[in-house]
């Protein structure tokens, strides 16, 4: 999607007295730890707003799922500390008339209730019709209640809306030269709209011997301008037993299970004749997961199994699937260095607002299917022996099953290039859904020097072997991304991103003489470098600036979709 990738989504009120590491990398647990052994009081916390500005048309799936920190560790003694202000506004202008606004604000009404509230846009009035025809925009607003008023529980409840518009002709004029009124014709706006809405409570009790609970219910409702709709349900909830069987306090054991249903409903006006469904899809999944978990002093250990049930099957597929769920962890040298491996699996559904999510030029006039883990390994290493380092080092396997991919749809071509159908749409991507089994090599690390300088690194090799494609279309085979944070003095901080991604293949469908013919075409790496530089006027203003696209690169997110060249962005950011 077109977003500045400025906050969270959701925001949650704290105290004011209460303090926040300022950046990126708070410290965090693993999955392990997150499935806490004490149940604890969920306080109230505020997610500090981003402070980097990273417009782009859509979205780059640069974020390698790798944690910075080793969960044993703390944040290095150094990290700045700032105390969360009420309100956060940040306003900018782009070269292209391209305005950029963020706002959120966070207060405690009472004593038991906290208020969150955020307003989020940025958009393009200008084309580049001479590289990359576009312009788009992209809203966003929030409100967020949370309340430990009631005993016992902690609830939060929010609702959020979001409003997207693309408008990206996705073919070469050059190559095949279009009238404005083609354009409007058979490159028309994508236009996307969620209405959502959330509800989580959670257990105060902090006893042993006594049940913990929480649960969670999320709804959205998605539709878009070629009169698609979804409704997705989600709800979840875990209640877990702990107690100290045996060993001392400290490390007490836990019983429990998490249970979770989810319901997509989904529905277009086009129907394709092969899949009779499509206009009406309906899936429901529920799932099932008992576990145990037991600590020591060197070790962490979580024995549980998944069990789940979907309505439609595909292939050798079941109603009813079992897949591990082991996970463990091994410290040493102090709890300074972590080994850690697991098994898991499962299934999960795939949902139309997830799909435009992560490719807005696809038309979902296919069944959406539960995408099916059959197998997934997880292990690796964590440390932060040196306080200036955090290195995470892992490998990762997945064999999964209706996962899907995104190819040009031919049949929608050949009636484009008719030029006689007036709801045809150039260029339109559609599903095909594979078995892939796929090994991935990951690395993150974290260096700071002396509290001025800091460097994060990530890097991921993906080995994917489709079953019938020829290859996994439009995932890299290599991952990377760089930034450097310094700062210079108290006034003025510079800073630098660097992203690459090579490997990526896309099926090319063309249209000639002998009707449509098919081909694979290696798209060129993804080579991004941005330059910024925030000036703090006081500890109420600063000013910013960003360079973005420094190379000028002219990269193609998907087959025909290339993003738009060199921005300069610039503006300032409020707290008070």
């Amino acid at each position: 999607m077109i977003i500045v990738a400025l906050l969270a989504m959701q925001v949650y009120a704290q105290h004011d007295e209460q303090v926040t590491v300022e950046g990126k990398y708070r410290p965090k647990v693993n999955k392990v730890d997150k499935l806490k052994l004490n149940p604890q009081m969920p306080e109230p916390t505020y997610v500090m707003p981003s402070t980097e500005v990273t417009p782009k048309e859509a979205n780059q799936k640069f974020a390698l799922d790798l944690e910075k920190l080793s969960p044993t560790a703390f944040a290095s003694k150094d990290d700045k500390l700032v105390t969360p202000t009420k309100n956060f506004l940040m306003a900018g202008m782009g070269t292209r008339l391209s305005p950029v606004f963020l706002y959120k604000h966070n207060s405690m009404l009472t004593n038991t209730l906290g208020l969150g509230i955020g307003i989020k846009h940025n958009s393009s009035w200008l084309n580049m019709k001479d590289y990359a025809p576009s312009s788009y925009m992209n809203n966003t607003f929030d409100v967020n209640l949370t309340t430990s008023y009631f005993t016992g529980v902690q609830l939060n409840v929010g609702v959020y809306y979001k409003n997207d518009m693309f408008h990206y002709y996705g073919v070469n004029l050059v190559e095949t030269p279009l009238t404005e009124e083609q354009i409007e014709l058979f490159c028309p706006r994508h236009t996307y709209n969620t209405i959502g809405t959330h509800l989580g409570l959670a257990s105060a009790s902090t006893r042993l011997g006594e049940l913990s609970h929480s649960g969670e219910v999320n709804y959205h409702y998605t539709f878009d301008n070629t009169y698609a709709r979804e409704h997705f349900v989600d709800v979840a909830y875990g209640l877990g037993y702990t107690q100290k069987w045996w060993g001392d306090k400290s490390h007490p054991q836990k019983i429990g299970v998490d249970l979770a249903f989810q319901y997509e409903y989904f529905e277009t006006s086009h129907f394709v004749a092969e899949f009779p469904v499509a206009g009406r899809n309906d899936l429901f999944l529920l799932k099932v997961n008992p576990f145990f978990e037991m600590s020591g002093e060197y070790y962490k250990l979580h024995l549980g199994v998944r069990l789940d049930g979907v309505n439609r099957v595909q292939n050798e597929d079941k109603f009813l699937a079992v897949r591990p769920d082991v996970s463990g962890s091994l410290f040493v040298l102090n709890k300074k260095l972590e080994f850690y491996a697991g098994m898991n699996g499962g299934r999960k559904l795939t949902t139309y607002s997830g799909i435009i999510n992560e490719n807005p030029f696809v038309g979902c006039e296919y069944p959406l299917l539960a995408q099916n883990v059959k197998l997934g390994f997880d292990g690796g290493v964590r440390t932060n022996i040196a306080e200036i380092v955090d290195l995470h080092l892992g490998v990762r396997y997945r064999h999964t099953d209706n996962d899907a991919l995104y190819n040009t749809d031919d049949y929608n071509l050949d009636l484009a290039f008719d030029h006689t159908q007036s709801d045809v749409v150039f260029n339109k991507f559609t599903l095909v859904y594979d078995e892939i089994r796929t090994v991935s090599v990951l690395a993150d690390v974290r260096v700071k020097l002396r509290n001025s300088l800091t460097a994060d690194l990530g890097f991921a090799y993906n080995n994917c072997k489709p079953t019938n494609e020829e290859y996994a279309w439009y995932r890299p085979t290599t991952d990377g991304k760089l930034k450097l944070t310094y700062d210079l003095n108290d006034k003025l901080a510079l800073h630098g991103r660097f992203l690459y991604q090579g490997g990526r293949y896309a099926k090319v469908v063309e249209f000639g003489n002998q009707g449509l013919t098919y081909s694979t075409q290696k798209l060129k790496d993804v080579l991004d470098l941005s330059l910024g530089a925030d000036y703090k006027v006081n500890d109420q203003i600063t000013a910013f600036g960003l360079l973005d696209n420094v190379l000028f690169q002219k990269y193609q997110l998907y087959y025909n979709y290339p993003v738009t060249g060199i921005q300069f962005f610039a503006g300032v950011k409020l707290k008070f």
